[in-house]
C-alpha cells in the first residue's frame, strides 16, 4: 500500500465513519431526552392534579391552546398516557 492512498483515501474514510457514528450517538441521546422530559411532564401535571383519566384529552387540548406544548408533543403525550392509563 502506497502511503498517499493511505493518507488520502483511508484516513477520510475513518474520519468519516467516526462523524457518523458520532451523529448517530447525538441523535439518540436527543431522542431519549425529549421522551425523558414528556414523561416528567406527564408526571408533574398528574400530580398537580391537573391531568386524571376522565379529563387528559381536553387537557392536553388545553395546553395547546395555551401554547404551553406544541402539537407534536400533545400526541406524544396522548400515545403516552393511554398506555399509562
Amino acid at each position: 500500500m502506497d502511503p498517499s492512498e493511505f493518507f488520502f483515501l483511508i484516513l477520510p474514510l475513518a474520519a468519516l465513519v467516526a462523524i457518523l457514528v458520532a451523529a448517530v450517538l447525538y441523535l439518540a441521546r436527543k431522542e431519549n431526552t425529549i421522551q425523558h422530559k414528556e414523561m416528567e411532564t406527564l408526571h408533574e401535571l398528574t400530580r398537580t392534579g391537573e391531568i386524571d383519566k376522565e379529563n387528559f384529552s381536553m387537557a392536553l387540548q388545553d395546553l395547546v391552546n395555551q401554547k404551553v406544548i406544541d402539537k407534536d408533543s400533545c400526541e406524544r403525550l396522548r400515545k403516552l398516557l393511554e398506555k399509562a392509563l
